[in-house]
Formats: C-alpha cells, structure tokens, sequence
C-alpha cells in the first residue's frame, strides 16, 4: 500500500493510533499500527465503521481482534476473491478438458492449450492476469464453435460459465477501484489511470497535470460536529469536485479529507485555472447540517498543481502538486498554488 503523507500528518497519525493502542494495551508491531493507522487516517471506510460501532458500544479492541481486523480489513482481501475465482476457472477448464478426451483426440490443439491454460491458474496471479486468460480461453472457444467441430453444446455451456467468472472478475476490479463513501475512484486507481493517461500524453505530444485538493481544518470539522458530519462534508466534496471536471478529467480520493484530480489535455496554466474556479467555488458555499438546520460555515479547500514530466514516476508527479498545496498551506490556506511557485520559493530559500 503507498502512502505519502507529509511529516506533519505522519506524526499526528502515529500520536493518535498509539493513543488508542496504549488504552487498548495492544501491542506495537508492524501489523497492529497498520491497522490504527488505517483508522486514524480515515483511509479505510469499512474498517472505521467497524472500529467506531464497537466504540460506541465500549467494547474493547482486544489484540485477537486487532489480528482479526488486519486480516478482514487491511489484509489485501482480494487476493482470496482471485484465488477462488481461479480455482472455480479450474474447474471449468478440467470439465472442457474431459470433453475433449471422450471426443477421442479430434480436439487434439484445443485439449492442449486448455490443459497449459489451467496450469497457469495454479501460480499466484493478480486480477489483470488472470483476466487476460479468461480472454484468451474465449479466443479459443469462440475459434472452435467457428470450426464447427464437435463438443458444441458443451463447448458453448462451458464458455457461459467462463463469461460469468470473467464479469465477476470486472465487478470485484471495480469495486477494488471505488471509494465507498463518496464513490470517486481511489488510491489504487490512480497508477491504473496515471499509466493510461502518461503514455497517450507522450505519445500524442500532449500535457498532463494533476491537481492536489485538501480541505482545510476538516480535523476541527470532525471534532466540532463528528464524525458523521465529517462523512457527510467529505461526499458533499467529492460532488462539487465532480460538478468542475468534463471529459476524460477523473476525481480520486487519495486518503482522508485529500483529494487528486488528473486532467489529461490540460497544461500547468489550465490546471492553475481550474484550481482557482474550485477554491472559489467552496468560497462561496455555506454549510448547514440537513438532518438539524444547524450551521456548520464556510468549507475552504487548498490546492497545489503540477504538470507531468515525460517518463518520470507517479510519485514524484504527485508529489510536486502536493509540494504545491503545503505551500498553499502555508501562505494561509484557501488557495491553488503552481508547482512554478516552487521554483521561486527554492530560489528565496538559497535551494
């Protein structure tokens, strides 16, 4: 999992996942904090629903449970969902597999790329891998239905099952790319879409930016009004983020109240631009709560942007627009800083 937290919010992570450690008397190994971390920082939503409900009823977090939670909820679960689904396509190849041997050997080649097909599955594969072998076993099927040789029926029944296994395959990706609160795509999207978007902008000669969105006080937030009102701003974000982009612009929730937003097509002055529209978007909002009438105030949001550079990393791409939303921060917040301001602030700095 990666992270990129600043030093500021590392620390006040750590200060506050040990806090609940030390009331719990868990102890402090690598597995344990992760699972405090996840919760403090608000990146894992299924984990902190779990974590606030035994709260609310005082019920301890013994470190039994602790382990419990890791495996469930900060344990890479998909990696069981793939496993089951490539035993299941095991199956299936088996089955078409004894098809073949009864037909008496005239599916000789078919027999045979089954049978390499269901070695594969035996090694630990991500979802995109076993995906492509779903699509390649649909190649050869849909060749022999072409051919009209025999096991047709069964050739057909066999690939209904496999069409099933790879939509499950497509549903558990995108649920593994979907944030459950505010529904953005999240953290893991990003390298998919960076990837996508950092090749066609090379190829096409085209400019690339990202913007980097925080909301400002969102702590005092949460612990002026809880943490439901805090659930609630961060949905109503996502919204107003989404009501600013067109096209092929994607919002992803990067982790807590941080937000990303990748803009192909656009240069550094066009991001800036956009930046500028969303801050002063939130500027003119003012919040109440729906379910009391109660006013919450002025929401503010600080942005940093930056410009991908041909064949440099995604961490160091995002990096620049987080560098740039420190120094919105620290210029007094509710505003959209440039990566090029970096450059002069170096330059002051004797850097």
């Amino acid at each position: 999992m990666h992270y990129s937290d600043t030093i500021e919010q590392s620390s006040e992570y750590l200060r506050l996942a040990l806090d609940h450690m030390g009331r719990f008397q868990i102890p402090v190994d690598p597995v344990n904090y992760s699972v405090w971390y996840e919760y403090v920082s608000g990146r894992n939503e299924q984990l902190k629903l779990v974590i606030d409900n035994a709260l609310e009823k005082s019920k301890a977090i013994t470190p039994q449970l602790n382990r419990t939670l890791y495996e469930r909820y900060v344990a890479d679960e998909h990696k069981m969902i793939i496993k089951k689904i490539r035993e299941e396509l095991r199956k299936v190849l088996d089955t078409i597999l004894n098809h073949v041997i009864d037909a008496g050997g005239q599916l000789t080649r078919f027999g045979t790329m089954i049978h390499i097909y269901s070695q594969r599955l035996k090694d630990e594969l991500d979802a995109d891998s076993v995906k492509n072998i779903v699509e390649d076993i649909l190649s050869e099927t849909q060749a022999i239905k072409r051919s009209g040789l025999l096991l047709k029926e069964r050739i057909i029944s066999s690939t209904r099952e496999i069409e099933g296994l790879r939509k499950d395959l497509d549903k558990m990706r995108e649920e593994a790319w979907t944030d459950m609160l505010t529904g953005l795509k999240n953290r893991r999207y990003l390298s998919s879409i960076f990837d996508q978007e950092s090749k066609n902008a090379m190829a096409s000669d085209s400019k690339l930016s990202a913007i980097m969105l925080d909301i400002d006080h969102f702590k005092k937030i949460n612990d002026s009004f809880g943490h439901i009102v805090g659930d609630r701003v961060l949905k109503t974000t996502a919204g107003m983020i989404r009501d600013c982009i067109k096209g092929r612009d994607t919002v992803i929730r990067y982790g807590g109240e941080e937000f990303v937003i990748i803009l192909p097509d656009t240069p550094l002055e066009g991001a800036l631009t956009l930046a500028k529209h969303i801050c002063t978007y939130f500027k003119q909002m003012n919040w109440k709560r729906k379910d009391t009438g109660e006013l919450i105030g002025q929401v503010f949001v600080s942005l940093g942007v930056s410009q991908y550079r041909p064949g440099e990393s995604l961490d160091a791409f995002i990096q620049r627009a987080d560098d740039a939303l420190y120094l919105s921060k620290t210029r007094g917040r509710c505003r959209a800083t440039s990566e090029a301001c970096l450059q002069e602030e170096y330059k002051i700095a004797g850097i």
